[in-house]
């Protein structure tokens, strides 16, 4: 069967506003061998299957379990889809291994997803970490900022 584009969209959607917002990993909608390209943990080699998928997000919920995302833009074409997003959560677990901040932190980015028959195959995504480690405090703001 051969998905639309916007068909693919709206899986993604589905997968990522539950993931991020619920903390629960749809494994129905990923493929048995899908891939998450992001490193986590000093991994250079990113494991087949949902372990991945599962590690992220639990590792966030961990730090920020108020974590919620808001899709600011998407395009999708083909087998691709893009997202634009904003994720805004309370740290009260500590973010990236260090200790709780109790900041309420904000940080953007755009997640690439490729699709095969209706199933998340691969993502990748770019996050602000700069941004994220000035609002923790840890590297300093650029000069002039507030």
């Amino acid at each position: 069967m051969s998905f639309t584009p916007e068909q693919n969209n709206a899986i993604c959607l589905e997968f990522f506003e539950t993931a991020w917002n619920t903390g629960v990993v749809r494994e129905d909608l990923l493929s048995e061998d899908a891939v998450d390209h992001s490193l986590v943990g000093g991994k250079s080699k990113a494991e087949p299957g949902s372990g991945s998928f599962k590690h992220i997000i639990g590792m966030f919920h961990h730090a920020m379990p108020d974590i919620h995302i808001t899709l600011l833009d998407q395009i999708y074409t083909g087998d691709k889809v893009v997202h634009r997003w904003s994720l805004t959560g309370t740290d009260t677990g500590g973010v990236m291994g260090m200790p709780p901040s109790g900041k309420t932190l904000t940080f953007t980015g755009t997640t690439t997803v490729r699709m095969a028959d209706g199933k998340i195959a691969e993502r990748w995504a770019n996050v602000d970490e700069l941004g994220l480690l000035q609002q923790l405090g840890v590297v300093p703001p650029p000069p002039g900022a507030e």
